[in-house]
């Protein structure tokens, strides 16, 4: 299965979003499959951006019970830099003009496109 960085972006969301500091129970995107989310969460458990314990839950079909869930300070570092659409949108045509990428190579190329919109606004900005 392919990194899908779409789903990345909003699994992390998702968390991010939970009412309490984190997820109990089942995280549920709504048109994401079992599948692609379970690998996903275990990407993002492995690259340190969501700190979660997992429970097999055997009376579902769901099979992926969170215990605890929560971004990690890279997480919300690497959300951050992606959580505007607009910049998300420009994160994503600017990496696929190279032709492969990163999660760090992205986070990057957001970051130069908050500096950009940021210079534009008027707003000083570190380079």
């Amino acid at each position: 299965m392919k990194r899908d960085m779409d789903l990345v972006r909003t699994i992390l969301l998702a968390i991010e979003d939970q009412p309490g500091p984190a997820v109990a129970g089942y995280l549920e995107i709504p048109g994401v499959e079992l599948g692609p989310l379970t690998h996903h969460l275990h990407l993002l458990m492995d690259a340190g951006y969501v700190h979660a314990y997992e429970a097999r839950d055997a009376s579902t079909d769901y099979g992926f019970l969170l215990q605890e869930a929560s971004l990690t300070w890279a997480g919300h570092e690497f959300l951050d830099s992606v959580r505007d659409p607009e910049i998300w949108q420009k994160t994503k045509v600017g990496a696929s003009k190279v032709g492969s990428w990163s999660v760090s190579l992205l986070g990057e190329l957001a970051k130069g496109y908050i500096r950009q919109k940021a210079a534009e606004l008027g707003l000083p900005i570190l380079a």
